[in-house]
């Protein structure tokens, strides 16, 4: 009998220790980061300037009253129209970046 009462009073504080250490550890208060800090942090994640795309020549030419493109610079400037947009997606995703640290 005496080993079951002592097993429910070292339950008990052990129920009644274990909460109270938890709390106290848990809801210490820690120094708020300074602008300085957020800065740096910033600094390191922000997304970098994407090289501008390199454009190909489209040549069009004068023919019929009307501009003639040939199938070659059709294609020069079917790969210019993706280079560009792709180009102003990585743009958009910066700028985006930054609006949201600003509001």
């Amino acid at each position: 009998m005496k080993k079951g009462r002592l097993l429910s009073i070292l339950m008990m504080l052990i129920l009644l220790l274990v909460p109270t250490v938890f709390f106290q550890t848990g809801c210490t208060t820690t120094k708020a980061p300074s602008n300085a800090d957020i800065d740096a942090v910033l600094k390191n994640i922000a997304p970098t300037k994407p090289p501008a795309p390199i454009m190909e020549p489209v040549v069009f030419k004068d023919k019929d009253g009307g501009l003639w493109l040939s199938y070659e610079a059709y294609r020069a400037l079917e790969r210019n129209i993706i280079a560009m947009r792709e180009y102003v997606t990585r743009l958009e995703v910066i700028i985006a970046f930054w609006e949201e640290k600003e509001e």
